[in-house]
């Protein structure tokens, strides 16, 4: 068996050493983007010319022919062609490609005759490289994708400027054939593999076997799917970033390697040793350089090489020995595996590790020098947010990649600091002894904030920092396709609330979070500004200043709303607990209030489901339809849909990193959440209406019990969209929304008045709203509320009352 593994190690040495990334043809590949996104008929309306790059940078032009009356786009790529459509659509055209199912992220009520730009526009990208991914998104949102889905991300990647794109799809196929070669059975394989949704973390060493079996033929289809990406994405010019080969090994490996040098890795993320425990083999010891040379060669014959590699062998996990020469020679095993057979070769590596309170910059340092500077790239994962690229000394002379991080499982939520994507880049960039060579978008998850996203694209090209006011008002412009007084309104409130603000764990809203008394939440996220954005992309449909029928704007409607309801939510549930707490203190002989405050609750994520039931981009049964689709055969697919419901529910088989990758879509809303919290509340009442305690233990036990059943159950969800979005829309915000004429009519105005004290909530505490709209909503709701002030704190007593001056009660009305 060794013999057989050296032969073809040997034998396909040569021919790897002799293949390139293919250089592509630009002119075809934009070309074919046009038709993809325009139509076909747009392709001959435009000039493109393939032009030199400016002294190593990519460039692109957008310029006229008068001659012809045609906009020419210029660059030297197929990436930067793009990018020059990008910029000349969203500038000239008022125009706009995003995320959306069927193309419904996109605006495109193109002019015509297309316009001739005023002068030549021409942008030098001031980074080598544009980075896209992280090693969860392919399994977070690409993992059902076929090749039109993926055909699709690969023009918005191209428009968006980036050219350095982590490629992991299909890679089962070549660890099947270095395994096999080895002589591991296929039972001992399929022990190993997980299932298709858990692929991410079973390949870097976290997990086994969990959600298995993975089935041949559905490795087979990826192999062939990541074909088909890698002929597309070499088309426009990008660079594949390849799998690496870690270390991280079946159980088997002991039978045929009983000598080598295997560590068990410490569990991960609360699995059980079924599920987690994985050997590596440490890079140091010889057999690692064999079984890496092998890899890379199989992985080279069937997919080509661009001669980037990503390898994370400490992902969530910590080396087995700290000393600094240990360290320098496992860093260096691992590259010399890839450099032994592609000689070019470049390591890429995700900086995540070093958060861990095992990597002092000593331990940094040590590790790094095992490779030489110009054969590695770090991705500097969260620079947003915790750059560690300052603390080390720019990875102690290691080019990097500032990168945008920004999600964490596809939670919802709107957020993200625009004016630090605006502006930090360029600060990284330009700081002294700064090794900076690119940026990078890498979240675990897409197809949220595309504002976030946009932004970041541009910045790719950008010299110098935009103004971010004046950008969100044209982001709003070219979104709707028109101007609306009202949305730009709502985009500034976002602009000084939610996208001043960066992500936090507070941030995940209390309706896919477990249900409990205790939901903490960071107060300072601006509930109210959101809410009233709601309330003015609401007001722009009934003036009339926004196209019911733009896309976009119905994705908006839909998100921004779901965060306002989710906001409300979390009132609810704050008075919900604070109810509880009175009646455990003798201060409540009735369970009335907890009854109005549950229904309350509940009606609203009934109302939530419906609004996101309206928009083909928040459904949960194309999630499931997509799982099932890429069964190969129809035996395959309970088994898919079982891992799509599984990783966005329990993620594991106890609860293990349970609501990490919640999603709030519809069909899971209603009948997951909205199944939880009818279990919680229900409990509750039941416990205070016959004068007991609630079991918490009792509860927690039937909770798991629903989430395994909905999690193993096969049933499929709608995959269109019901209802009247813009009238659905409406509906909410008038039901939780109490309009002015509501308020006057049904309490009593008291200008210059409080009741100083008795707040609901007891000491100087208030609703995270301050909207007077919906706190009228929740005063309504709770039956111990008497009113409440202009500052929206709530009051359970009319007396004493004082005056105040710059204040106004408002007192229900007997």
């Amino acid at each position: 068996m060794g013999t057989q593994l050296a032969f073809v190690t040997l034998l396909l040495v040569s021919s790897a050493q002799s293949l390139s990334s293919p250089l592509g043809d630009p002119v075809s590949a934009i070309q074919g983007l046009v038709s993809r996104n325009l139509g076909p008929q747009y392709v001959g309306l435009f000039e493109y010319d393939v032009i030199s790059d400016q002294a190593g940078s990519d460039v692109f032009e957008i310029d006229s022919d008068s001659k012809q009356n045609k906009p020419v786009l210029r660059g030297n790529n197929g990436v930067s062609l793009a990018s020059a459509l990008n910029f000349y659509l969203k500038y000239s055209c008022n125009c706009s490609i995003s995320w959306g199912r069927d193309g419904t992220g996109n605006q495109l009520n193109l002019p015509h005759p297309l316009p001739l730009p005023n002068t030549k526009l021409r942008m030098v990208s001031p980074v080598k490289y544009r980075y896209y991914q992280n090693v969860c998104t392919v399994s977070y949102s690409m993992v059902w994708w076929d090749f039109a889905r993926w055909q699709q991300e690969i023009d918005w990647m191209a428009l968006n400027g980036l050219n350095l794109i982590l490629s992991f799809t299909g890679q089962e196929y070549v660890w099947r054939q270095l395994y096999s070669s080895l002589g591991i059975t296929e039972t001992e394989l399929q022990q190993y593999f997980s299932g298709a949704a858990f692929l991410a973390w079973q390949r870097m060493g976290n997990i086994k076997g969990w959600g298995s079996p993975l089935d041949n033929e559905w490795i087979d289809s990826q192999a062939q799917l990541q074909k088909q990406i890698l002929n597309s994405t070499r088309q426009f010019g990008m660079i594949n970033v390849l799998p690496g080969f870690s270390g991280h090994v079946p159980d088997a490996i002991v039978r045929i390697y009983p000598n080598a040098s295997l560590i068990k890795s410490a569990a991960w993320g609360n699995f059980n040793s079924t599920y987690t425990e994985v050997y590596l083999l440490q890079p140091t010891d010889p057999i690692f350089a064999t079984l890496g040379r092998a890899f890379y060669n199989f992985l080279i014959v069937e997919f080509g090489t661009d001669h980037v590699y990503n390898c994370d062998t400490y992902n969530e996990m910590d080396p087995s020995s700290s000393d600094p020469t240990f360290l320098a020679n496992t860093n260096g095993a691992i590259y010399e595996a890839m450099a032994a057979v592609d000689q070019d070769a470049i390591f890429l590596m995700q900086a995540w590790l070093f958060h861990s309170g095992f990597w002092t910059n000593d331990r940094i340092k040590a590790f790094l020098s095992g490779v030489p500077d110009a054969s590695m790239l770090i991705l500097d994962l969260n620079s947003e947010q915790e750059p560690l690229w300052q603390s080390t000394d720019s990875y102690f002379g290691k080019p990097f990649i500032w990168c945008l991080l920004h999600n964490y499982g596809g939670t919802r939520g709107i957020y993200g600091n625009l004016t630090t994507i605006a502006v930090e880049p360029l600060l990284a960039l330009h700081a002294s002894g700064s090794t900076m060579v690119g940026v990078g978008m890498t979240p675990e998850a897409i197809e949220h904030n595309p504002v976030v996203y946009d932004l970041m694209g541009e910045m790719s090209w950008r010299q110098d920092p935009v103004n971010v006011t004046a950008w969100v008002s044209q982001y709003a412009v070219r979104r709707y396709g028109s101007y609306s007084p009202s949305a730009q309104t709502s985009w500034l409130l976002l602009l000084q609330g939610a996208y001043a603000y960066q992500w936090s764990w507070s941030i995940k809203s209390v309706v896919d979070r477990a249900p409990d008394f205790v939901m903490e939440l960071d107060l300072n996220f601006n509930s109210t500004s959101i809410a009233q954005a709601f309330a003015g992309l609401v007001q722009a449909s009934i003036r009339h200043e926004v196209s019911p029928e733009v896309g976009p704007y119905h994705y908006d409607l839909v998100d921004i709303g779901r965060q306002t309801m989710v906001n409300l939510f979390y009132d609810l549930q704050t008075m919900f607990t604070l109810a509880y707490l009175k009646y455990g203190q003798g201060k409540l002989n009735s369970s009335d209030e907890i009854l109005a405050l549950s229904t309350a609750m509940i009606d609203l994520l009934i109302d939530l489901d419906s609004l996101l039931g309206s928009d083909t981009n928040f459904l949960l049964g194309h999630w499931i339809a997509d799982a099932r689709a890429t069964a190969p055969v129809p035996s395959l697919a309970d088994n898919l849909e079982f891992n799509a419901r599984n990783q966005i529910t329990m993620w594991g088989p106890n609860e293990n990193i349970e609501d990490y990758a919640g999603k709030e879509w519809s069909g899971q809303v209603k009948d997951y959440y909205g199944g939880r919290w009818s279990l919680f509340t229900l409990s509750v009442w039941e416990a205070v209406s016959s004068g007991r305690t609630f079991d918490q233990s009792a509860y927690e036990e039937a909770r798991f019990i629903f989430e395994q059943a909905w999690s193993s159950t096969v049933h499929p969800y709608p995959t269109e969209p019901q209802g009247d979005t813009v009238a659905i829309a409406l509906g909410v915000y008038q039901k939780y929304f109490r309009s002015a004429a509501y308020i006057q009519e049904r309490y009593v105005e008291e200008v210059g008045m409080d009741v100083v004290g008795n707040s609901l909530y007891g000491g100087p505490s208030q609703p995270w709203t301050r909207d007077l709209g919906q706190i009228a909503f929740l005063c309504d709701m709770n039956p111990t509320c008497v009113g409440f002030n202009s500052a929206g704190i709530l009051k359970n007593s009319t007396q004493p009352l004082s005056s105040v001056p710059a204040t106004t009660l408002y007192l229900k009305k007997t």
